[in-house]
């Protein structure tokens, strides 16, 4: 499998792969502050909610391309921002329920300045 554009790193654990910015597993995990093992079983519990769109594998050579990747034996699982978001409903940290908490009330407040409300989204 080819890369579909170049890998670009944007700051320290986010870099640009296929068009999106990205973070390792084992930089989520941190994030979070949960242990990476943690992070990738509470993905693996919730299969629906980690589509292609919210994570992907690099490839070899998209791995390569990130230095401090490069030591590792197997390329990594990396989440896009909105797969970063998805990782605060299903981690069991205090930091994940606060930044979860925190994802709620912006979107409230952002259908609110549209006129919207949460109640329009259960329809």
């Amino acid at each position: 499998m080819e890369t579909e554009g170049p890998v670009i790193r944007i700051k320290k654990g986010v870099f640009m792969a296929r068009g999106q910015r990205v973070v390792a597993a084992a930089d989520a995990a941190a994030f979070y502050e949960v242990t990476p093992r943690a992070l990738l079983c509470a993905v693996a519990r919730n299969p629906r909610k980690f589509t292609r769109q919210f994570m992907f594998r690099l490839t070899q050579r998209e791995q390569a391309a990130v230095p401090a990747l490069r030591r590792l034996a197997r390329p990594p699982l990396v989440f896009t921002e909105t797969g970063v978001s998805m990782l605060s409903t299903v981690l069991k940290s205090g930091k994940a329920a606060r930044i979860n908490v925190e994802i709620v009330r912006e979107v409230v407040r952002t259908l609110k300045s549209l006129g919207l409300s949460a109640w329009d989204m259960l329809r």
